[in-house]
């Protein structure tokens, strides 16, 4: 068996064999469900992302042909070749490129920061909206008449092809958030030494002039914190 597998009765399945069979959309289900069950998991559910057979259509399978099947999947315990992170893939003779010179915009960093808050599997639909042909502009044109067709051709993307792509992302997205998150919890350290001074100052701990020189250079702190 090559690419299918014929089985008698039951139609024609067509199994992967190795990691260039697998669309991004398939590797992004994978990992999702993987992520999911830990390590709990059905043959059948991976069939079914697999083969996109029902599951009625994988019970009928007599054993030993689920077993022959099987053995052409064993690809998937391996880790698929990623790649060096790259900001730039060429598809149908179309290049598109991330932006590397400036940071994101408001528009990319929302959209793709709510993206990775509601499914951070969903590399499709980040790459889409980061990775656009040269003089394209995330806007509400490309939202609303581009964005959907963009998502489904990465989707179809060999999964090999575009983990370069996912790797630069997710690089560029932890570079990103760490002084965000260090910013968060600056902010919250400064709120929560305010409330201590104002109980301080309530309770007779510290004088009126004492308070208002630390309240003094906590805002000095915030304004050197927002300007980062």
């Amino acid at each position: 068996m090559e690419d299918k597998d014929i089985i008698k009765d039951f139609g024609e399945w067509k199994v992967p064999t190795k990691w260039d069979d697998i669309t991004l959309k398939v590797y992004q289900e994978i990992e999702k469900y993987y992520k999911d069950k830990d390590e709990k998991f059905d043959v059948r559910d991976v069939l079914h992302i697999l083969t996109n057979k029902t599951e009625d259509e994988i019970n009928e399978l007599p054993a030993e042909f689920l077993d022959t099947i099987l053995t052409h999947l064993i690809f998937l315990t391996t880790t698929p070749d990623v790649g060096e992170p790259s900001n730039k893939i060429v598809i149908s003779g179309e290049t598109y490129t991330a932006n590397i010179t400036e940071k994101l915009k408001v528009g990319e960093y929302i959209a793709v920061d709510t993206l990775v808050k509601d499914d951070a599997h969903n590399y499709a639909a980040i790459l889409a909206i980061l990775f656009r042909k040269e003089g394209e502009k995330y806007d509400s044109h490309f939202e609303n008449e581009v964005l959907e067709d963009r998502i489904k051709m990465f989707e179809e993307q060999p999964v090999v092809n575009v983990l370069p792509l996912v790797n630069f992302f997710i690089n560029c997205y932890i570079t990103l958030q760490t002084p965000i998150l260090l910013s968060s919890r600056i902010e919250e350290a400064i709120s929560l030494t305010r409330s201590n001074i104002e109980s301080l100052h309530k309770s007779g701990e510290i004088s009126k002039r004492s308070m208002k020189s630390a309240m003094k250079k906590l805002k000095k702190l915030e304004k050197s914190i927002n300007s980062i």
